[in-house]
């Protein structure tokens, strides 16, 4: 049944929940913010004084949080859509990055959904680079990732490639000095950061690759054998200073041809070898550059895993969709930017 509105409640931006747009506000936000619906209508009832059950707070964020999902799939199809024969085209605006060197990171984790089992978010965090030079550590650049946004959801891979490029647009990065890319192996998220921001650094994130070597030792040595031990450290400090050809010498030297061994070691030749033009780790260190995708990992979880994979939480499509639109531009510092474009439009009269 639809719920009609008084004249009154109009003149007064009221709307079939009764409340003014900045109660509505406070509300969305806890619901979003607060790890579960149950605490945060209980936090919206102890500060305002005012009735509000679970299933009403999810509802609330539901309906604002597809708002904002429709918003963001129309602005990542404007950012790429053709002109049309005989369109006027209008150029936009491309706003300045934060720094000149600006960093991209994708990457995806799980979430249980009612009736589809796991399926993979999909994040992208876009972040400034600084650099300090540490004299204490021989003056080598320490970098930090700076002012970070978000672009979450369960898309496919190509709808993503949409939305993060909108989300990159935004932050600046058509006009940044640098662009520099730190993700693992995937090939879906080489294939965007390649079609989207080439030319770039592209670079894999130095724990994945050890993470590599240490599978590959513990495969051929034996986990918490010693010898498993000396030979990643040795792996590792010859990637750390840039000699991946080094690197795969060595490996191959511990699995001679025809070995049973080889079988063993070919995921780690095979990863090394077709990612060596991005393991330049001395030169990424000396240019100021991260070498490490935490940034996108941390996203996954501020932005999904601490609110959406509690105990026993499983979700519908729609309401995860939503959560993760807005968990998007609260934990990008945009919350109060973007809300106004959600409120109904009689409100806004």
């Amino acid at each position: 049944m639809k719920v009609g509105f008084f004249p009154l409640d109009r003149r007064l931006k009221l709307v079939k929940h009764s409340w003014s747009p900045e109660t509505i506000k406070e509300a969305v936000r806890l619901g979003v913010d607060v790890a579960s619906y149950e605490r945060a209508a209980a936090e919206f009832r102890g500060l305002t004084k005012l009735p509000m059950s679970k299933s009403s707070l999810a509802e609330l964020v539901e309906e604002y949080g597809e708002r904002l999902v429709a918003i963001q799939a129309d602005e990542a199809e404007a950012m790429v859509k053709a002109p049309e024969r005989g369109e006027e085209i209008t150029w936009r605006d491309m706003p300045e990055p934060d720094s000149d060197i600006m960093a991209v990171s994708l990457d995806g984790a799980m979430v249980h959904l009612r009736g589809e089992g796991w399926k993979e978010v999909k994040v992208a965090t876009i972040s400034a680079v600084e650099t300090v030079v540490t004299v204490e550590r021989d003056e080598e650049k320490e970098v930090h990732l700076t002012r970070p946004s978000y672009r979450a959801g369960l898309w496919e891979a190509k709808d993503f490639a949409k939305q993060q490029w909108a989300e990159g647009c935004r932050r600046g990065l058509e006009k940044a000095k640098q662009i520099v890319s730190v993700n693992d192996g995937a090939a879906w998220i080489w294939w965007i950061i390649a079609m989207c921001y080439a030319p770039c650094v592209e670079i894999i994130d130095w724990w994945h690759a050890v993470q590599k070597l240490w599978e590959t030792a513990n495969s051929l040595f034996g986990q918490g054998e010693q010898q498993t031990v000396v030979w990643v450290e040795q792996l590792k400090s010859l990637m750390w200073t840039g000699q991946i050809r080094g690197a795969l010498h060595h490996i191959r030297l511990a699995c001679p041809r025809g070995s049973p061994s080889v079988a063993l070691a070919w995921p780690a030749i095979s990863y090394l070898f077709h990612n060596r033009r991005r393991m330049n780790y001395q030169h990424y260190r000396q240019a100021g550059y991260p070498v490490g995708s935490g940034s996108v990992e941390s996203g996954c979880k501020v932005v999904m895993e601490t609110r959406m994979k509690q105990a026993g939480m499983r979700w519908c499509r729609p309401r995860a969709q939503a959560m993760l639109a807005l968990r998007s531009i609260l934990l990008s510092g945009r919350w109060d930017q973007v809300w106004p474009s959600l409120i109904p439009v009689f409100q806004l009269a």
